[in-house]
């Protein structure tokens, strides 16, 4: 059974070499809630979960249900139809949780001010454990952020180009 495992995990990871675990629980799953805006964070994501990039080998994976959910992940300003719906998957997930927040939108509202309708980012109104930066952040860009919880280093995905990056050293 270790030999099939092992070949078909050859097979299919797409990334670099896997990183090892080093998270309180792994993977860590994440519930994604898109809460207004462009989509174009939500994009950025489903392309991290399905392109080069090793979410799985890093310990991070999505779940369908805030229930088995350890983070929140936010994508999109507060608009006032979504609230509801966000709050009622913040208090269905266990403790404990937090909220990462992907892109300007929802971290400050980014191109939608408050108005009648929109809630504008989560920045006041909700503890933020994390903020990804970016309209859109890359998926490469994501990843590092979900990697700095445990202050873990990514290695660049295979074949893919964070667009407007540079690759300096400290």
């Amino acid at each position: 059974m270790g030999l099939i495992r092992a070949v078909f995990d050859a097979a299919f990871r797409q990334g670099g070499p896997r990183l090892k675990p080093v998270g309180p629980r792994w993977p860590l799953l994440l519930f994604h809630v898109d809460t207004g805006g462009c989509g174009g964070c939500g994009m950025e994501l489903e392309a991290l979960a399905t392109g080069p990039y090793d979410m799985e080998g890093a310990g991070f994976g999505f779940v369908q249900s805030p229930r088995s959910a350890d983070v929140l992940l936010v994508t999109g300003t507060l608009t006032r139809t979504m609230a509801p719906v966000l709050e009622a998957a913040w208090q269905a997930m266990p403790k404990p949780k937090g909220v990462i927040c992907v892109g300007g939108c929802a971290m400050d509202g980014g191109y939608f001010p408050e108005n009648y309708s929109v809630l504008s980012g989560l920045d006041r109104k909700a503890k933020i454990d994390l903020q990804i930066p970016g309209c859109p952040p890359s998926p490469q860009q994501v990843l590092d952020g979900l990697c700095s919880l445990f202050g873990q280093r990514v290695p660049p995905a295979r074949g893919a180009q964070a667009e407007g990056s540079s690759s300096t050293s400290s």
